[in-house]
């Protein structure tokens, strides 16, 4: 299945979770394949990991810092303009999409409660992070030193190429996001900046009270591996759309 999905080591020894993150082979993007393509996407997968999940839910993202609890009273909600979820209900598949963005997989073990996180850069400068996990904390009780959270491939700090007003965006919302960014090229007269998201998240993790060791990076930049996943900055407006999905059996 090595060649259809990326998966994390840790949760491949775990028998209560199903999780992947799809390659580039399977396009999930509703412009390209539609509703019924989707469809058979999700039987390819419960054929290639043995298992018929009860539902399937999609939140409706549009790079807000939003997130819900899922619930049996909610389930068939649409969940419009969010761009995570919550939930402790078995055998429900949480998917986010993304094509550049990090999907970032939440697991509390004591509690038994999984998330699915759709933080792109404007979900990352928004912390949509510390939104999922106080709803967590609020909704399940759950302590995040028991909390791990793994972060899907996705363009990191060395293709994330941005302008001056967004490097001051984030220095209006992070008090210490410096250590994060570094100076890029001049460009057509404009200075340009590299932001390090996916370390700012992880600091953003460990201030919550993450353990260091329950946070887990694919290291895998989605633009730089093109060829393997969908990438928006490579592909553009055609980029197709990977997958994570997340469930508790």
């Amino acid at each position: 299945m090595n060649d259809k999905y990326f998966t994390f080591d840790r949760l491949n020894n775990n028998s209560e979770i199903i999780h992947l993150y799809t390659k580039k082979d399977l396009d999930f993007s509703l412009n390209n394949v539609g509703e019924e393509g989707r469809k058979k996407l999700i039987s390819k997968i419960e054929q290639d990991f043995n298992f018929r999940f009860k539902n399937i839910k999609y939140p409706i993202q549009t790079h807000t810092n939003k997130v819900c609890v899922l619930t049996e009273q909610n389930i068939n909600n649409d969940f419009n303009e969010v761009d995570g979820l919550i939930t402790n209900l078995k055998n429900v598949a949480l998917i986010t999409q993304s094509a550049d963005c990090q999907s970032i997989l939440l697991y509390d073990p004591v509690n038994k409660v999984i998330g699915n996180i759709h933080s792109g850069w404007k979900g990352t400068l928004n912390k949509i992070i510390v939104n999922a996990i106080n709803l967590m904390k609020s909704e399940y009780n759950c302590n995040p030193v028991n909390i791990e959270a793994y972060i899907c491939p996705s363009i990191m700090n060395c293709c994330f190429e941005v302008d001056k007003d967004l490097v001051d965006s984030f220095k209006e919302n992070f008090s210490d996001v410096d250590e994060f960014i570094t100076l890029g090229d001049m460009k057509e007269g404009k200075q340009k900046y590299y932001i390090d998201t996916i370390e700012l998240n992880k600091k953003v993790l460990t201030d919550l009270g993450f353990k260091k060791e329950n946070i887990f990076s694919s290291n895998i930049c989605t633009k730089c591996y093109h060829d393997t996943f969908h990438s928006y900055r490579y592909d553009g407006t055609s980029s197709g759309r990977n997958i994570a999905l997340i469930c508790l059996k």
